[in-house]
């Protein structure tokens, strides 16, 4: 039997499909969520939290002080670099464990609980244990920093080798061998140039004089080189150069064409390579400068 196709009624032509919410209302709260977390998010960058910043330089070694310190708003949410303290009672009465600056965050690293026990510079430089600072004449050495070591030694015009060789033989534990200056009758004894010491470290530049960290011993024979009256002279040496032997004396006689046209030996490896107070003589001149 054949079925006719059904024929919708005017009434079910007319009447429109019911569309479905769904999506509109999905999109809605899609909507409402992004401007609520925007909100949110934009409350969120505006806090902020008080950090303590330094008000004035504080050298290194020196304890803060409360009118030293302030507190500054800050951003919660900001890069690590800018952490530090938040409470002033945390920074008052500690000492600088570096040279700070002003408008610095206080950070932890930056303070320590006591003093230094060793003396310090204004470049933050500490003078080691048993160490003592001696002035030396920046025209001596030229042109050096405090990260800079030099070697001392001294000229000695008259020629005189007991001034280097019986320092020398005394250095070795040996008896010096007596040996006199020229005189009219014997041969002429030719100036020469002794080193004296290696690898010095600068401790701090002060207009014209550098401070030399030396052993007491060191300093001694500084000043009494300085007081026999001949000229000492330093030349600027790397830190990781091998130590020079001390007391090594040359006269023009004793140049010798292979060694000079040598090139420098290969360093040495070491270990440590940056291994190495009233200053004596304020009033006198000081060791490497222009002799009266």
């Amino acid at each position: 039997m054949a079925t006719t196709p059904s024929t919708p009624t005017l009434g079910q032509a007319l009447t429109r499909k019911r569309a479905n919410p769904l999506p509109a209302l999905l999109l809605a709260v899609g909507l409402i969520a992004t401007v609520g977390f925007a909100i949110l998010g934009y409350l969120e960058s505006q806090r902020t939290e008080a950090l303590v910043v330094l008000t004035r330089d504080i050298p290194y070694g020196q304890q803060i002080a409360a009118e030293d310190v302030s507190t500054v708003e800050l951003p919660l949410h900001r890069p690590a670099q800018l952490a530090g303290l938040s409470d002033p009672a945390a920074v008052v009465g500690q000492y600088a464990a570096r040279s700070l600056g002003v408008n610095d965050l206080a950070q932890p690293g930056m303070l320590m609980p006591a003093p230094p026990t060793q003396p310090v510079y204004p470049n933050g430089e500490q003078l080691g244990v048993n160490m003592v600072p001696v002035p030396f004449s920046v025209a001596a050495l030229g042109p050096v920093s405090h990260h800079d070591r030099v070697n001392l030694g001294f000229t000695d015009a008259t020629g005189d080798p007991a001034l280097c060789d019986a320092a020398m033989s005394a250095a070795a534990g040996a008896e010096p061998t007596p040996q006199s200056p020229s005189s009219a009758s014997g041969p002429a004894l030719r100036p020469y140039a002794c080193r004296l010491i290696s690898s010095v470290r600068v401790l701090w530049i002060d207009g014209g004089v550098a401070y030399l960290e030396m052993t007491p011993y060191q300093a001694q024979a500084i000043w009494a080189v300085q007081a026999a009256g001949v000229q000492l002279w330093g030349e600027r040496y790397g830190i990781t150069s091998d130590p020079l032997p001390a007391f090594d004396r040359l006269d023009l006689g004793q140049v010798n064409s292979e060694e000079l046209l040598a090139p420098a030996p290969t360093p040495m490896p070491r270990e440590d390579p940056l291994e190495p107070p009233c200053i004596p003589g304020a009033n006198g001149p000081i060791p490497g400068g222009a002799r009266p």
